[in-house]
């Protein structure tokens, strides 16, 4: 295999690492905050609300770009240059390097006040996905192995996309207590899982052989997938006539439950869990997949070399020589299995300051359980509401994944509420991908709400 094709690989492995719970830890303290309920759902909101589209991001990586590659004169190297200590490289990388995300795009909200009780509809469209690799792949790449060969296990990547349904209910118990919930009807609608049980490396001073063996598992409506005269994947069966692609694939239950306190004035504290459930998801093809390809060349690759060609026609090469690691051998059916949502714990304490109720202070912590990943974090934040129609909030912390911070700001104008947030870590990311140089924790938010 051609060096550039393995450049490729490197480069994939980098977006692949860039790219959960829908929580916006801001919310909570910005005043008026029309789907404040998504953090927790004992929030009762001042009014009657149509929410327009909302987009809500939210990854965790454990590590990042930094972990890959180094300075080396006036260029960027890979971890596996001949330049790089071995000590260095894979004493930068976790035991199991580990990715998730969780995509939320909020189609409709509507917020209304009866009976004394709040009450929430929301129509979402959401995206699960992640992926792990074992740091022994790479120590295998830099040091090889005494006597030629490696055997590996335990990787993994997928990903599934649900229509969420939910409602939500917030009621005042007395004048310093409220309580809520929300339940989520979740239908899958399409998703891929491929578990990789086995990859056996052998190498020499020239090459590396790999031989791989896993299970893949593909959501779909059509008759099952078969192989082609090659033996490899015959995808004209996704396009048939009859298809019924857009039903769900299973369902899945969640649950989110919430307190509010005020205890005293000014003072306000919050607990939430959000995601208590799971999904039955119906897989209706399932193969075990295997094959061997051969790689040249990968000890004096530099971050110059990822750049400098055209990324389309890379990948396309790779994904090419990668399909002789993924040949089909045998079919299976239909499957079922149960996937678990990745469960998020929220506490938060807020004091507006007496002298200046517009200004307030206060902390948050988040737990964040699954995937593979767990996640804990604490923040300090500030609020300010200079004028009713401006509210900012900006926060610092740190978590399972180093240093981080948040920003947001809630802008009003006639009855409209415009709300932005971005939290992220420090480190900064590679301009060219946006890929996060250190590992970190990041949650981007943008919506539109309509107040009645």
């Amino acid at each position: 295999m051609s060096k550039r094709i393995l450049l490729a690989a490197t480069a994939l492995i980098g977006a692949v690492l860039t790219l959960n719970a829908q929580s916006f830890t801001e919310g909570f303290f910005l005043r008026g905050f029309n789907r404040a309920y998504q953090y927790n759902p004992a929030i009762v909101g001042e009014n009657d609300f149509i929410g327009l589209p909302q987009w809500n991001f939210q990854l965790v990586n454990n590590v990042g770009a930094g972990a890959f590659l180094y300075p080396a004169g006036d260029i960027l190297v890979t971890g596996l240059h001949s330049s790089i200590p071995a000590s260095t490289f894979l004493g930068n990388l976790p035991e199991n390097i580990r990715f998730r995300g969780d995509v939320n795009a909020t189609v409709m909200s509507y917020g209304f006040l009866k009976g004394g009780a709040f009450h929430t509809i929301d129509v979402n469209v959401r995206a699960i996905y992640g992926a792990s690799l074992p740091k022994e792949l790479f120590r295998f790449l830099k040091l090889g192995a005494k006597d030629g060969a490696s055997e590996l296990g335990g990787m993994g990547l997928g990903g599934n996309l649900f229509i969420e349904l939910a409602y939500g209910y917030g009621r005042k118990v007395n004048d310093w207590l409220s309580l809520g919930g929300r339940v989520k009807l979740l239908l899958p609608m399409h998703g891929a899982q491929f578990d990789i049980s086995r990859l056996d490396l052998t190498t020499n001073q020239e090459q590396l052989k790999m031989s791989l063996r896993g299970d893949l598992y593909l959501t779909n409506h059509t008759t099952n997938i078969h192989t082609n005269d090659q033996g490899f994947w015959d995808l004209s069966t996704l396009s048939k006539k009859g298809t019924t692609g857009f039903l769900p694939t299973g369902v899945g239950v969640a649950l989110d439950l919430g307190l509010l306190a005020t205890p005293a004035e000014g003072l306000t504290l919050s607990l939430s869990v959000q995601d208590i459930g799971a999904v039955f998801c119906y897989y209706a093809n399932r193969a075990t997949m295997g094959g061997t390809a051969t790689f040249e060349g990968f000890d004096d690759v530099t971050y110059e070399h990822l750049n400098g060609e055209d990324m389309k026609k890379l990948l396309t090469d790779t994904g090419k020589e990668f399909l002789n690691l993924l040949r089909p051998i045998g079919f299976y059916g239909h499957s079922w299995r149960t996937q678990g949502l990745n469960m998020q714990a929220n506490l938060g304490v807020k004091y507006e300051m007496p002298f200046y109720r517009r200004l307030a202070v206060g902390a948050t912590g988040r737990h964040i359980a699954g995937a593979g990943l767990p996640y804990w974090e604490g923040r300090g934040t500030v609020e300010v509401n200079p004028w009713n129609w401006l509210d900012i909030t900006a926060n610092l912390g740190y978590g399972t994944q180093g240093a981080v911070f948040g920003l947001a700001a809630a802008v009003k104008f006639h009855h409209f509420q415009l709300t932005a947030g971005w939290e992220d870590g420090f480190g900064g990311t590679l301009l060219a991908s946006r890929t996060p140089i250190q590992r970190n924790f990041r949650t981007i938010i943008v919506g539109l709400t309509y107040s009645l």
